[in-house]
């Protein structure tokens, strides 16, 4: 009797160890979403430059989030006004960070477009990740503005392909228009 009691308390001990272990387990899942989905899903679509990156705990302090702010240029959908802060999540806090796999990183001074997400009265949020955020730089000849290489996929079994010409740098003036196109005619 006694053996059959010590297997029961090491099955029920394990079973709590595996429990208590899995509660605090995290994952990302990052699904494919292309440049159609973000522009019709997205509340709001900005063009605009950093202008700050703050770190701040996350609720009831087990997490960091960072508050990302950005001076509006232009809206390719809706509008949130001037000046607009969404959420990210991880990022630094002091001496603690938190790292989210597939989660942007923004630097102050950078120039993006990103697609923005809302519930309900809440900070906006970046819709897919890193796929929600088109970064923006000088042309090679600083003749004009162009997009970052972007990949959105064209179906659930599409691949990234070294050399794939969908993956090039779009003028920014063109990228827009095909944004605007995509979500629906919005100013």
């Amino acid at each position: 009797m006694v053996s059959k009691s010590r297997r029961e308390v090491r099955v029920l001990m394990s079973g709590c160890v595996a429990l208590l272990l899995g509660l605090h387990a995290e994952a990302t899942v990052l699904v494919g979403a292309d440049l159609g989905e973000l522009s019709r899903e997205a509340v709001a679509i900005v063009r605009g430059r950093v202008a700050a990156v703050e770190g701040q705990w996350g609720e009831g302090r087990r997490s960091i989030e960072t508050i990302v702010t950005l001076e509006a240029e232009r809206y390719l959908k809706g509008s949130l006004g001037g000046s607009v802060a969404f959420r990210v999540p991880g990022g630094e806090l002091g001496r603690f960070r938190h790292l989210v796999v597939g989660a942007p990183e923004f630097a102050v001074g950078e120039r993006v477009v990103v697609f923005l997400g809302a519930r309900g009265p809440s900070v906006p949020y970046v819709l897919g990740f890193s796929q929600g955020v088109i970064r923006i730089a000088r042309a090679t000849d600083a003749s004009d503005w162009v997009t970052s290489p972007a990949f959105f996929p064209a179906g659930p079994d599409a691949r990234v392909l070294r050399g794939d010409a969908t993956r090039r740098r779009l003028a920014l003036s063109d990228f827009e228009e095909r944004v605007r196109a995509l979500a629906g005619g919005a100013r």
